[in-house]
């Protein structure tokens, strides 16, 4: 246990609705009295033939390499509350370091099967690629905990290249809390791609911090919430340097009395000149009962740049669905065709096929039933 930090979560407030990035979401379901007791540890487990010279493994078999790097995206200190207590209680996770010039060309797969029930884990990972190398990293969170607080640092040295992909589909009785930050240096870039499908409630913070020039991140969600789920995302593109690149978009669908959130925000600093950022929330409603909520942010202190974003909230176009049941198809099938074609622009980014074919799956048995 990191005691520094058990004392920050045991200071900081639970959060309520009079928070803002809170006021939309309900936690009186969950439980934190003696958390750490009922701490235990993910199973982990690998897939993938890594060439020689990759580290890809459990983190405690590798803390040597691993704390070059642990800690140095991830702040805790000025974090909610949940990260202060992934922090004091994470011990261990797995790592992928790919060293200079390397390519990986089969993914390289973690999955972590969580523990089920009155249980509650804290697992970290820490993903590295070093300057001019090239992977494919597919991270998967399934099971029923109570509780699961992870953390995932990504560092994508100058001239690196990381396709990320993460999947995180976890029972309708879990709390789920995640913070996902890269560090994408000088010509570097990341293309990822998060699947939000499932938690009673999920909240995801997802963030890149563009380094150096030329660099890129291309930053893709689909999320889905059915019965009383809640879903929060939080993205943060933040420019350090000028002539990058951010792309965002992130894609919900929602039926039932299922609860969105969307806060993201681009944060352009001084002197970054030629920064070119971008930032969509599209959200599909399937019901009348369904809440949703964006909001996009911009805070720009550069003056030659273009930021741009949008939001949108609807349901499925009456005039699409007459033209698909005009052709002979029922409404199920017509219905199935529109959410398809609305996330189609979400998991066309996905370049492993399988992966894809589980994403699609999931939506099926889920949203399109």
């Amino acid at each position: 246990m990191n005691p520094v930090a058990w004392q920050r979560f045991l200071q900081l407030p639970m959060p309520s609705r009079h928070d803002v990035d809170w006021r939309h979401l309900d936690l009186r379901a969950l439980r934190l009295e003696r958390v750490e007791k009922r701490t235990q540890p993910a199973r982990v487990t690998f897939r993938g033939q890594p060439p020689t010279g990759v580290i890809f493994g459990k983190l405690s078999g590798h803390r040597t390499e691993a704390n070059r790097f642990l800690g140095k995206a991830i702040a805790w200190e000025n974090r909610h509350k949940f990260v202060a207590l992934h922090e004091a209680l994470w011990e261990d996770g797995a790592v992928v370091l790919v060293p200079k010039n390397c390519r990986v060309t089969d993914p390289l797969e973690i999955h972590y099967e969580l523990p089920n029930h009155d249980s509650a884990a804290f697992p970290r990972t820490l993903i590295v690629l070093e300057p001019g190398a090239e992977a494919t990293v597919v991270q998967k969170y399934t099971g029923a905990p109570s509780l699961q607080a992870g953390a995932t640092e990504l560092f994508v040295q100058p001239g690196a290249h990381l396709h990320y992909i993460s999947l995180h589909q976890l029972a309708p009785t879990s709390f789920d809390f995640l913070i996902k930050r890269a560090r994408v240096a000088q010509d570097a870039e990341i293309d990822w791609v998060i699947g939000m499908f499932g938690a009673a409630l999920g909240r995801y913070d997802i963030e890149c911090e563009m380094e150096g020039r030329g660099g890129s991140s291309f930053m893709y969600g689909v999320g889905l919430g059915a019965g009383q789920e809640q879903l929060a995302q939080f993205t943060h593109q933040h420019h350090r340097s000028g002539d990058t690149t951010s792309d965002l978009l992130f894609k919900n669908v929602l039926r039932d009395r299922a609860v969105s959130s969307y806060t993201g925000t681009i944060r352009v600093e001084k002197n970054c000149n030629g920064t070119n950022a971008y930032q969509s929330n599209r959200n599909l409603v399937l019901s009348r009962e369904v809440q949703c909520d964006t909001r996009p942010v911009l805070e720009i202190e550069s003056n030659q740049l273009r930021c741009t974003h949008g939001a949108t909230v609807g349901r499925l176009d009456d005039n699409q669905m007459f033209y698909l049941r005009s052709r002979g198809l029922n409404e199920a099938q017509a219905r199935q065709i529109l959410i398809e074609a609305f996330l189609e622009p979400v998991l066309a980014r996905i370049r492993v096929d399988t992966v894809r074919r589980e994403f699609e799956e999931l939506i099926r048995q889920k949203i399109i039933r």
